[in-house]
């Protein structure tokens, strides 16, 4: 049985150039930081982290909670020692949360996993994002009602493995720029 929800895909723009400029126990300690930063707002949002690389897989009850997250940690990246940008894709939908057991999650699963078109859906809008960015689709715009934030449309994307071209819509307070993604 499938849930609708909003999925969030984050990723640190740069991260293995970074990781060679800085070494790995500088690195470290920055992933450390971003990670306590992410973790924090996660908390504020009410979101469930899902998976975690040089991004986050995160999964909200509403469309707004991920988007308030997603600008609330562009801004935590900034202000981080080291400075990162990440780009984010925003997109709901349809998807099945199958729980692992306990003996799979103490050798390393995650407890949760999340299936479904959803989530390459969110991903692929994430890939095509620019540093800084946050891009949502048409569903996770209209889920959002009223946004207290500038929403503006890049128009229609085809994306890989997407029947359907996509209207991407960014999302930003007034200083941003607004930049439609690169073809």
């Amino acid at each position: 049985m499938s849930d609708v929800r909003a999925l969030l895909v984050t990723d640190v723009v740069d991260s293995t150039q970074l990781l060679e400029r800085l070494g790995d126990e500088a690195a470290a300690a920055l992933w450390t930081a971003h990670d306590r930063a992410a973790r924090d707002l996660l908390r504020e949002r009410r979101g469930l982290e899902i998976d975690r690389t040089d991004g986050f897989l995160l999964l909200f009850d509403s469309a707004a909670d991920a988007l308030g997250y997603a600008l609330a940690y562009h801004r935590a990246l900034a202000s981080l020692d080291v400075p990162l940008r990440a780009r984010a894709g925003l997109h709901v939908g349809p998807v099945i949360l199958r729980r692992n057991d306990a003996a799979d999650v103490a050798r390393g699963a995650k407890p949760v996993e999340v299936e479904g078109l959803a989530k390459p859906t969110a991903a692929r809008v994430m890939s095509v994002a620019l540093g800084g960015q946050t891009l949502l689709t048409a569903q996770a715009r209209d889920a959002l009602g009223p946004s207290p934030v500038r929403l503006q449309s890049h128009g229609y994307w085809r994306m890989k493995g997407v029947a359907e071209p996509l209207e991407l819509i960014e999302a930003g307070d007034d200083g941003a720029p607004f930049t439609p993604p690169p073809d």
